[in-house]
């Protein structure tokens, strides 16, 4: 009599046992990795928020330098976002041919708080930029 292959119902329950004492530790690991990247994909919601708003300032700036005041405005895309810009003219020339130099800075966060500034605690993202004048 010829016994046929395969496993039996205690071969089944202990290789079943040890896959799951080998994936609990791991599924500990799971929420912090949801969290990790619910904060990325906000960071980079953000920074494509600043740099929309950086290429929109510059350029208009490069038209007119004196054409951009600083300022803030909420997301309409993003909600409880913020984005606060400033604009400074660094250095002007009374020179003929020589024009002004403004500094721009550009900082996106997530407003949780909804106190309408970007607070230390908020996930924020900043860029800065000199525009030159075209005499």
């Amino acid at each position: 009599m010829s016994r046929e292959g395969g496993f039996t119902f205690v071969e089944v329950l202990v290789a079943a046992l040890l896959i799951a004492v080998a994936l609990v530790p791991l599924m500990q690991l799971f929420p912090g990795l949801i969290a990790t990247d619910l904060t990325d994909e906000t960071t980079m919601r953000l920074g494509t928020v600043a740099v929309r708003n950086m290429e929109s300032i510059t350029t208009s700036l490069r038209n007119n330098i004196a054409s951009i005041a600083s300022g803030s405005a909420t997301c309409a895309d993003f909600p409880s976002c913020l984005v606060v810009w400033t604009v400074t003219t660094e250095a002007s020339s009374g020179t003929t041919g020589v024009g002004s130099l403004v500094d721009v800075g550009v900082t996106a966060c997530a407003d949780a708080n909804g106190n309408g500034a970007c607070d230390a605690g908020e996930t924020q993202v900043h860029y800065d930029a000199k525009v030159t004048s075209r005499p």
